[in-house]
């Protein structure tokens, strides 16, 4: 046998010893791209080594490469190891592959260094399963032919070595089971003469040259891939002679093989021959580049501020009015639809839109469930903060809560696989992929022209480039849901990418390798507030300047020309309601909305200052005879409990409200000439008094004025994330798990190399028994992939320990399927009660 490959350092060339050479760097990188290496750290490389080939962590590798990566990948199977950079540029019709190749080594799923190129086994497996459009390996397809079936194969590929073995018959238990295995390695061999005659691609070329044009069409479009095919002619395998229709050619000289009772395969060595000069198809090596609806450049930001600063209005509409009146969630959790409604109704939006202002509050951490008995949805004590603080500010902080939220609001109203309707503040909405998703699409977005709108096709397109194994309908609804999102947001403006939306692609990828993409997160607070701070700064400069004036007008209604300041907002929205948004606001004044000024404690005086300090061109006539009027009328009733009471010195108003048919259901009656009592509690009566279109003012014991002020509800904030880097957190945590796995494997490396020689089994020896759950896992895997024999330690149900030489064959679902070489027969072991592995070496394998 020859000896094994030296790494430079005299380390046989093992993945092990590769990741032994690796630096710190390179290690710690491996564990940010695959964070389930690290979790818990391996004890040693040799574990580390196993974990790289573990099926699901090289499945979630493989998830987060684009399409050329996985493309080279491919490639990668159809060479033999090692292979070198060179070699492998030639074959991908000499494209550079440097950068896939970077990719895949940064995972662990490709080893080696220069000419040395190596595909992990895993990878090997997944990446190889009819990569590139070809079929499987011949020796793969053929399993499911008999023998007499391989035997008329190979007899019309010209093979004649086959072997014949005599059926069995009735015979001794030991003679049979002696027969039983004679077939089987006859079988065999046959399979490996076929194959070797396929991987001919001259024989290959000689024997579709000898085929019908019907069946060269065949052969050319299932090269070009798919390899497969569904017939009802696949189970048709007869003498080259007797074959009439194409896939009866096809079949009857191994060009096609039957694979099911109605399907058909092409033999990667097949496809391989009859591509010719492109064995590899078409690649990919660049991403489909985005187009779209041409948009004017100069429009693009204002748009998209616009739309930023009516999101940041309608947060803070919607949650004054649910701190004024609470909301009281579902017993299932989130947001009825009645509720939802009536949020579409207070900011005039359609209901998706009311469902995304909704979930943007909750991500930002502004409202959330009461605890206790009596839950309610209420605004946190973080929004009384971010009411006070300058639009630009308070857009951020929506901006950084939607990209961290895996909440989808495009999900409210659909039906879950219970068909029940999902509401919004539900965990129905989260979905974990969103914030990747998001980050994915704004790059997308970035990098199109100034001035481009792509559409949601094109951003597909390119994303299925960049990650082609994770797409899907929930892909798609996502990326639609998030370009719908970013228009909301004013992280685009008219479908194009603004200043803002740019720079916050470029601050999610910001901490991001060349190797591929930043974890999810990474990048967010690369210092404490800077994510923040840096958006706030882009949008400031495109919103218009804050405005202290009004423009007062005759016909009650006031004209803010841009945004207003916090508190002059505020103050305004005591004593008018809004009556159209947009670029400029338009308020309302009225009796109802000066009663309120003066049921919260502001005196006539008070609403004249303001309006006239507000008032750009004065105060007009209209709106001072208003005030004067609501203000005279306010208070001549006083309320107070009896249940309550109506006292007035102006005896004919008095009688006017007891005579009134719009009071009758209050329940009045009078006991004086200045005093009316009800059975209603005082607020009910003001409420109805003020209906019937009276001005009554509440009383206190004392006989002053109550001062009523609108009832505000709020819930402690939740924690949110610290202001530490968690990106830089998290790769101190991955430096410090590399320096144990350095530890650990020196200090495995010495007990090796003090523990005893190899063993032997039967006349076979046994080498590199290992007893850890990973490494049993690998060792079997490369057994199946080997076709190889290994000592199997087996505990079986009744707790006997068993030592067994098998062949493997298949490994699925937890199951080992293996050929027992002590019973003769094919024989399924748990994998949970497999104790050891040691592969056995046969010691004729060099005779």
């Amino acid at each position: 046998m020859s000896s094994p490959a030296l790494e430079p350092d005299g380390e046989p060339a093992t993945l092990p010893a590769w990741l032994r050479a690796r630096s710190d760097d390179e290690l710690t990188r491996l564990f940010e791209l695959r964070p389930d290496l690290a979790t818990p750290p391996p004890p040693d490389f040799d574990i580390l080594a196993a974990r790289l080939e573990i099926r699901v962590s090289v499945l979630r590798a493989l998830d987060t490469l684009d399409t050329f990566a996985l493309e080279v990948g491919a490639v990668l199977t159809l060479l033999p190891c090692p292979v070198s950079v060179g070699r492998l540029a030639e074959l991908c019709g000499g494209l550079d592959v440097r950068s896939a190749v970077a990719a895949l080594r940064a995972r662990g799923l490709v080893w080696g260094d220069g000419d040395q190129l190596r595909l992990v086994g895993t990878a090997a497996d997944l990446l190889g399963d009819r990569a590139l459009g070809l079929g499987r390996a011949a020796r793969d397809c053929l399993a499911a032919y008999r023998v007499p079936q391989l035997a008329r194969l190979a007899t019309a590929l010209g093979v004649t070595r086959a072997g014949r073995i005599a059926p069995a018959g009735r015979v001794a238990p030991a003679v049979a089971a002696g027969q039983e295995r004679g077939a089987a390695v006859a079988k065999e061999t046959l399979v490996a003469e076929v194959a070797e005659r396929l991987g001919d691609p001259a024989v290959v070329r000689g024997l579709a040259a000898e085929c019908s044009p019907a069946a060269g069409r065949i052969l050319a479009r299932l090269a070009e891939g798919p390899a497969r095919g569904a017939t009802a002619e696949a189970g048709r395998l007869l003498a080259v002679s007797a074959a009439r229709t194409p896939v009866e050619e096809l079949l009857a000289r191994g060009l096609l093989v039957g694979v099911d009772a109605d399907e058909v395969e092409m033999p990667r060595e097949v496809g391989l021959a009859l591509r010719g000069d492109r064995p590899t198809g078409t690649l990919h090596p660049a991403p489909p580049q985005l187009t779209g609806r041409q948009v004017a450049a100069a429009s693009v930001d204002p748009a998209a501020a616009l739309a930023a600063e009516t999101v940041v209005r309608h947060v803070a509409t919607l949650l004054q009015a649910w701190g004024t009146s609470p909301i009281v969630p579902l017993r299932t959790g989130g947001l009825s639809v009645r509720d939802l409604r009536a949020v579409a109704r207070l900011l005039e939006i359609p209901e998706p839109e009311a469902a995304f202002v909704v979930e943007l509050a909750a991500s930002a951490g502004l409202v959330d469930t009461t605890s206790g008995v009596d839950v309610r949805i209420v605004p946190t004590t973080a929004f009384d903060r971010w009411s006070v603080d300058l639009t630009a500010h308070r857009w951020a902080l929506l901006v950084e809560g939607w990209v961290r939220s895996a909440s989808v609001a495009s999900l409210v109203g659909d039906r879950d696989e219970r068909g029940r309707q999902v509401s919004a503040l539900s965990v129905d909405v989260r979905r974990s992929a969103a914030p990747a998703t998001r980050a994915e699409v704004l790059a997308a977005l970035a990098a199109a022209p100034d001035g481009v709108a792509p559409s949601p096709a094109d951003v597909r397109a390119l994303l299925t480039w960049r990650a082609p194994r994770r797409g899907g309908a929930l892909q798609e609804l996502l990326v639609d849901a998030t370009l719908q999102e970013a228009e909301l947001l004013g992280l685009t403006g008219r479908g194009a990418a603004a200043t803002t939306g740019r720079l916050l692609a470029e601050l999610l990828v910001e901490s991001a390798g060349a190797l591929g993409p930043a974890p999810i997160g990474a990048g967010l607070t690369a210092k404490p507030g800077s994510f923040v701070d840096a958006l706030a700064d882009a949008l400031a400069p495109l919103l218009p300047e804050p405005v202290d004036e009004l423009l007062l007008q005759a016909d009650l209604t006031a004209v803010a020309p841009g945004p207003l300041v916090a508190d002059v907002a505020a103050e305004l929205a005591r004593l008018a309601d809004i009556e159209s948004t947009g670029a400029a606001t338009v308020y309302r004044f009225s009796e109802e909305s000066l009663r309120r000024a003066l049921d919260a404690g502001a005196s006539p005086g008070d609403i004249h200052d303001l309006l006239a300090r507000l008032g750009r061109g004065g105060v007009p006539q209209a709106l001072t005879y208003l005030v004067d009027d609501t203000a005279r009328r306010h208070g001549r009733l006083r309320s107070g409990p009896a249940e309550s009471y109506l006292r007035c010195d102006d005896t004919a108003l008095l009688s006017e409200v007891v005579a009134s048919r719009r009071t009758q259901t209050l329940g009045l009656r009078r006991i004086a000439p200045t005093v009316v009592i009800s059975r209603l509690p005082v607020a009910e009566l003001l409420d109805g008094l003020r209906a019937a279109g009276f001005a009554p003012a509440a009383e206190g014991p004392d006989g002053r004025v109550v001062v009523s002020r609108p009832e505000t509800h709020r819930t402690p904030a939740r924690a949110r994330s610290a202001a530490a880097d968690p990106a830089a957190v998290r790769r101190g945590q991955l430096r410090d798990a590399v320096k144990l796995v350095r530890r650990g494997d020196e200090s495995a490396r010495a007990l090796r190399l003090a523990g005893g020689a190899a063993t032997t089994f039967g006349n076979s020896a046994v080498e590199g028994l290992v007893r850890s759950a990973p490494l049993i896992l690998v060792r079997l895997q490369a057994a199946v992939r080997e076709r190889s024999r290994v000592l199997l330690g087996y505990v079986d149900q009744q707790g006997t320990p068993s030592d067994r030489v098998v062949r493997p064959t298949a490994l699925d679902g937890g199951w080992l399927t293996a050929w027992d070489e002590t019973a003769a027969a094919p024989r399924r072991f748990v994998l949970h009660r497999v104790t050891a592995v040691a592969d056995v070496v046969d010691p004729f394998a060099s005779a």
